[in-house]
């Protein structure tokens, strides 16, 4: 689990599906796993306080494209520490940026 502070906690999700229990991705059994392939972000909801929400920020891989189809993926700029782009906007109103290891509100 990673902490950026102010509420803002994280887990890497990678993508190696197995294609015997996920048939729909045999069309794309030739990408290798990826071990970071995106973020699994929670935080405190802006527009339900009280509430918690996981939300996923998919990072920008070539061999990954297919895979997220038009759907929106952010650029690693750094791996240590962790500095996306562009900023996050969370349907639930939550909006910043993770910048050096940390969460910055917008």
């Amino acid at each position: 689990m990673i902490d950026f502070g102010g509420g803002h906690t994280a887990e890497f999700y990678s993508w190696d599906p197995d294609l015997t229990l996920n048939p729909q991705y045999q069309r794309l059994a030739h990408l290798l796993p990826v071990d970071r392939a995106g973020l699994i972000e929670r935080h405190e909801r802006a527009d339900v306080p009280g509430e918690w929400h996981d939300g996923g920020i998919p990072f920008e891989h070539p061999e990954l494209g297919d895979i997220f189809g038009s759907r929106a993926t952010w650029k690693v700029e750094s791996w240590e520490p962790l500095t996306l782009s562009p900023s996050i906007l969370c349907e639930c109103g939550v909006h910043g940026y993770i910048r050096n290891g940390l969460w910055v509100p917008a």
